[in-house]
């Protein structure tokens, strides 16, 4: 009997080899086949179908083709940096008195020659990537897009890939802002005098797109979104109610604090018009760049945006104990918020102030906007 088991299953697993070999070998016919030559030998190459073999050639010539442009900006690139020191070295000659034109002529051959010798590694470096992507197969949807959804049915969402380093004109670039300063809030009882210095701070970090609405660069629109934190402590050891949410004063506390902070965190959308000055560069290809190294500008413009929280932070002793308490999201505040903003200032470097127009309570509470000034950086 066992004898029987063993030769049934030997014949079951030879069976079960011939029917997959069966089905690779139906699949294997159901493949698209490419016969190329490698190496000086043919080669037989399988996809999963026509389609999938033309986006893959499709894409190895975009690849192709941006390491070809790379090649091309940066070899335009060097070539224009080599015109500015060869000018430098002429402004040289005519600036100082001891430096002749022989020795002109000497550092221009030895920079020119440094400038031929870096475009050439780039040259020979973009060509070893060129060689590699004609023998590198990749699966991509064959548009160089990143498809960032698919929601089936041929409906999706994508990302172009774009040399924007290419284009002869950028009209809007983007970077980061970063901004400190001195905050309070002014109302009809309320003014500068009303609070301390040392915890009266404002605070920001965001990021910023700029686009040109002339051909010269000096008008510009900037927008953005950003988070800024706003906190005041009231001096003469007073603070903002937190026993009744719908109707926020300032009371006298009971005890001495040693801080009592109030904070809100908020999300803005900035909005400006800016004018100011523009360094032009135009490159050997005919790409034109600007920028505002050492320019004057400045921004009028405003924001709107809201409240994500609020809070109350205490810091006192009790019976020789250190308390800590902190009060979240129990004010009558205004969840939308709106203000007017200008800035001053030099190359990245500016001078702002923000004034809020909305009320920071509920009519019936405190009467009181913030007001900020300070200092902003963009990058």
């Amino acid at each position: 009997m066992k004898k029987q088991l063993h030769f049934i299953t030997i014949i079951l697993m030879l069976a079960g080899t011939l029917a997959a070999y069966a089905q690779n070998k139906s699949t294997l016919d159901d493949l698209y086949k490419v016969t190329d030559t490698i190496n000086g030998e043919p080669r037989t190459i399988y996809y999963e179908s026509e389609k999938i073999y033309e986006s893959i050639q499709a894409t190895k010539r975009k690849n192709i083709d941006a390491l070809v442009e790379k090649k091309r900006i940066y070899e335009s690139n060097q070539r224009t940096q080599l015109a500015e020191r060869i000018e430098e070295i002429d402004e040289r000659v005519n600036k100082i008195d001891a430096y002749t034109q022989e020795m002109a002529q000497r550092d221009k051959e030895g920079t020119a020659e440094q400038f031929a010798e870096r475009i050439n590694k780039h040259n020979r470096l973009i060509d070893a990537q060129i060689e590699f992507e004609k023998v590198t197969t990749k699966l991509s949807n064959g548009e160089g897009n990143a498809v960032v959804a698919d929601f089936g049915d041929g409906v999706n969402i994508r990302i172009k890939n774009r040399n924007k380093e290419a284009d002869k004109n950028v009209n809007t670039t983007s970077g980061l802002s970063l901004g400190f300063g001195y905050n309070f809030i002014n109302g009809d009882d309320l003014g500068i005098d009303d609070f301390s210095y040392a915890n009266n701070n404002y605070f920001s970090v965001g990021v910023y797109w700029l686009t040109a609405l002339n051909k010269s660069q000096t008008v510009r629109f900037k927008y953005g979104i950003e988070y800024q934190s706003q906190g005041t402590e009231l001096n003469g050891n007073r603070a903002f109610t937190i026993s009744d949410p719908d109707n926020t004063q300032i009371q006298r506390l009971s005890f001495d604090a040693d801080k009592a902070k109030f904070r809100q965190d908020q999300l803005v959308f900035p909005l400006h018009f800016e004018i100011g000055g523009t360094n032009r560069k135009e490159y050997e290809d005919g790409r034109v760049r600007f920028d505002n190294y050492k320019k004057f500008k400045i921004g009028l413009g405003g924001y709107a945006g809201f409240n994500m929280s609020s809070r109350l932070k205490y810091k006192y002793e009790l019976s020789g104990d250190d308390i800590k308490q902190t009060t979240i999201n129990a004010f009558d505040n205004n969840v939308l918020l709106y203000g007017v903003d200008a800035y001053v200032g030099i190359d990245d470097f500016s001078i702002f102030g923000r004034m809020a127009l909305n009320d920071i309570f509920d009519t019936g509470s405190v009467d009181g906007q913030y007001m900020a000034f300070g200092v902003r950086w963009n990058w």
